[in-house]
C-alpha cells in the first residue's frame, strides 16, 4: 500500500498473528476450566455452534469451501449435506483441544467404548520387524491419535511441527504439551521436525520402532488427491523407501457422541528397496494417500485440509510447470 515502509507492512502480519495467538490461548485456557463444569457434549455443541456462525460471518469465505467440497465430492450432490461438511470442517479447526481435554476427563470410557477396526493390518505390517509408518490426515481426532494408541499398548511417535515454525507457537507447545500428557512412547515422545530428524527417524525405525505422521502439509511430492494433483510432504515415503519399513494409513474418526470414536487401520503398503527410487516412492505416496482419501471420505466434515487443498493444487501445477488455474 502507498505511504507504509515495507516494514509496517512486515509489521502487520506479525500484529494479527499476535492477536490470532493470543485469543487461542484464551479460548484453549477458558476450554480448559470448562471442561470442570460441563460435560464434553455440550463443549462440542458450543464449538460447533461458534463454527456455524463464523461461516455465516464470512459468506465469500462459505461459498469458496462449499463450491471446493463440492468440487472433490460430486457424489454428494445435495447443497445441505456440503453446507454441513463446510461447518464441521470450519470447526475441525478448534475442537482438536476438545479431543485433548475429552481423553483427559472421560479417559477410561473413552477406551471402553473405543472401536477398532482393520487392526490386523498393523499387525500383518508389525510382522516384517522393520518399524512401522503410520501415515494419517489432519483429520478427526488426530491431536490424540498417538495416546489413544499408546493407551492400546501400541506406541509410536508423532513427527510434529516445531511450535517456534509456526505462527501460533505458544497454542501449538500448549496442545502438543497437553496430548503427551495423555500417552506417548516413553523412549522417543515426539519428533520436531527440523535438520536433525532425517537421520533420528531412520535409526528409530531400524530398531523396529514405529513414527506416526499426517501427510497434508506443504511439499513438493505431487499426488492426486480429489481428482487433481496437489503437492503435499513426501519425506516419509523416502523413510518407507530406505528403511523397508511398512506404511499403514490409519484415521482416529469421532462418532456421534464424544467417546464414540473408531480408531481403523487400511491395509499396509509395503516398499521394494530394488526398485528405483523416483517411481518407487511416486507409487508409496499414491497408494498411501488413495488409502486416506478413502477415510477422509467417510468423515470429509472431520477434514481441515479443505482449508489448504487449493494451495497444494497451485503448488502442483507450478511444479508440473503448469499456469495456475483460476
Amino acid at each position: 500500500m502507498e505511504g507504509q515502509s515495507g516494514e509496517e507492512r512486515r509489521e502487520r502480519p506479525n500484529i494479527i498473528f499476535r492477536i490470532l495467538q493470543g485469543s487461542l490461548m484464551a479460548l484453549f485456557h477458558a476450554t480448559r476450566i470448562m471442561f470442570y463444569v460441563f460435560p464434553p457434549s455440550v463443549m462440542y455443541a458450543i464449538f460447533r455452534g461458534i463454527a456455524a456462525a463464523l461461516l455465516l460471518a464470512r459468506p465469500g469465505m462459505r461459498r469458496r469451501l462449499e463450491a471446493r467440497i463440492a468440487e472433490a465430492l460430486p457424489e454428494m450432490g445435495d447443497a445441505r449435506k456440503i453446507s454441513a461438511v463446510a461447518r464441521g470442517a470450519c470447526a475441525s479447526a478448534f475442537v482438536p483441544m476438545l479431543d485433548v481435554f475429552t481423553l483427559g476427563r472421560e479417559g477410561e470410557r473413552y477406551m471402553r467404548e473405543l472401536c477398532v477396526e482393520g487392526e490386523e493390518h498393523l499387525d500383518r505390517a508389525a510382522a516384517l520387524g522393520k518399524g512401522i509408518i503410520l501415515v494419517g490426515a489432519h483429520l478427526g481426532a488426530v491431536a490424540i491419535a498417538h495416546a489413544v494408541m499408546a493407551r492400546r499398548g501400541r506406541p509410536y511417535t508423532p513427527i510434529t511441527y516445531n511450535p517456534a515454525d509456526t505462527p501460533v507457537p505458544r497454542y501449538v507447545e500448549a496442545l502438543q504439551y497437553y496430548a503427551g500428557l495423555l500417552g506417548c512412547d516413553p523412549e522417543e515422545p515426539a519428533f520436531l521436525a527440523g535438520k536433525d530428524i532425517i537421520h533420528r527417524v531412520i535409526e528409530h525405525l531400524k530398531k523396529g520402532k514405529w513414527i506416526g505422521l499426517t501427510f497434508d502439509v506443504p511439499g513438493t511430492g505431487v499426488v492426486q488427491l480429489f481428482g487433481k494433483p496437489a503437492a503435499v510432504a513426501s519425506g516419509w515415503a523416502h523413510f518407507s523407501y530406505d528403511t523397508g519399513a511398512p506404511v499403514v494409513p490409519l484415521a482416529l474418526l469421532r462418532g456421534k457422541h464424544p467417546c464414540d470414536n473408531l480408531l481403523t487401520f487400511q491395509p499396509p503398503v509395503f516398499s521394494d528397496a530394488t526398485a528405483e527410487r523416483k517411481e518407487e516412492v511416486a507409487r508409496i505416496m499414491g497408494e498411501t494417500i488413495a488409502a486416506v482419501e478413502k477415510l477422509i471420505r467417510q468423515a470429509p466434515e472431520q477434514w481441515m485440509g479443505w482449508f489448504g487443498l487449493p494451495a497444494w493444487q497451485k503448488q502442483a501445477q507450478e511444479i508440473l510447470g503448469k499456469a495456475p488455474s483460476r
